[in-house]
């Protein structure tokens, strides 16, 4: 398992009714940095079940400047700021992998 893989993480708590409006104004953006930013390889939303406002989203970098590179990027900033708007309180984060469990790697 690669001890340094970089990810990007958020926990957003979305103004209540206006989940619909977050998902698309997240997915434009998703897209476009999938699109558009070198070392986005993909990146989940999550949504709570039983709280429906709160997702968590996270996704896989190459490295570390390629994340760091993504959120200085104006395209993030004008992205963020609609986003701040639909929302009641924004975690961003950035984390590295140190598990990973799955059938192939559990010891027999």
């Amino acid at each position: 398992m690669d001890e340094e893989s970089i990810y990007s993480a958020g926990i957003w708590s979305v103004k209540a009714g206006r989940e619909e409006e977050f998902l698309k104004t997240w997915t434009d953006f998703a897209n476009w940095t999938i699109k558009n930013q070198k070392g986005s390889r993909s990146v989940i939303m999550l949504q709570n079940l039983e709280q429906k406002n709160l997702f968590m989203s996270f996704g896989p970098w190459d490295n570390l400047e390629s994340l760091q590179e993504w959120r200085q990027r104006p395209e993030f900033q004008t992205a963020f700021t609609k986003l701040k708007e639909l929302c009641d309180e924004i975690k961003p984060n950035t984390m590295r992998s140190v598990a990973n469990i799955s059938p192939e790697t559990i010891e027999k």
